[in-house]
């Protein structure tokens, strides 16, 4: 019994140090080491894809309805995320509103499909209006090309560029 009882107290233990408290993603530590992982196991049949996301204005959530909206527009965006993809996706909280999305996938094609329904559940949710803001995302995606060779944050900071990108194109 006693075994059993730390076993689970490990076990959240783990979760705990893994996780974003505030959005239940993963966090940004655990991401690093997953995205090693990824990149170290990576071969030319077997890659991953990523995408970027950063909520446009968020500032002016928190700014116009505080800090407890900016808090659930987080929440909600992880949720957008979960519903738009496999439950094996990884799922990972950058930092402040940005977060990456590691997708066990091979073509651009299935990762442009995987970001069309990212866009279509964002927009369902904005429609919905049942929150006094809509969030919008910017994304920057891409395949891990291991010829390429690049490091975590190399291929972080691709990612995060086409994300800029996307952003300058919106505004």
């Amino acid at each position: 019994m006693m075994v059993s009882i730390l076993i689970i107290y490990l076990n959240f233990q783990t979760r705990d140090l893994r996780t974003d408290h505030l959005t239940g993603a993963n966090n940004r530590l655990h991401l690093e080491h997953y995205i090693k992982a990824r990149i170290r196991n990576s071969t030319e049949r077997k890659t991953f894809g990523a995408i970027m996301i950063d909520i446009d204005d968020f500032k002016s959530i928190n700014d116009r309805h505080g800090h407890a909206a900016g808090d659930e527009a987080l929440k909600n965006a992880v949720r957008v995320l979960k519903s738009s993809l496999r439950r094996d996706d990884f799922i990972a909280r950058f930092g402040g509103d940005e977060f990456i999305v590691i997708i066990d996938i091979q073509t651009k094609e299935e990762l442009k499909d995987a970001v069309e329904r990212i866009i279509a559940n964002i927009n369902h949710f904005n429609q919905k209006g049942s929150y006094p803001y809509n969030i919008r995302f910017s994304m920057g995606y891409d395949i891990y090309d291991p010829s390429l060779k690049m490091k975590p944050d190399d291929f972080v900071n691709h990612i995060d560029q086409l994300m800029y990108s996307n952003k300058k194109a919106n505004h």
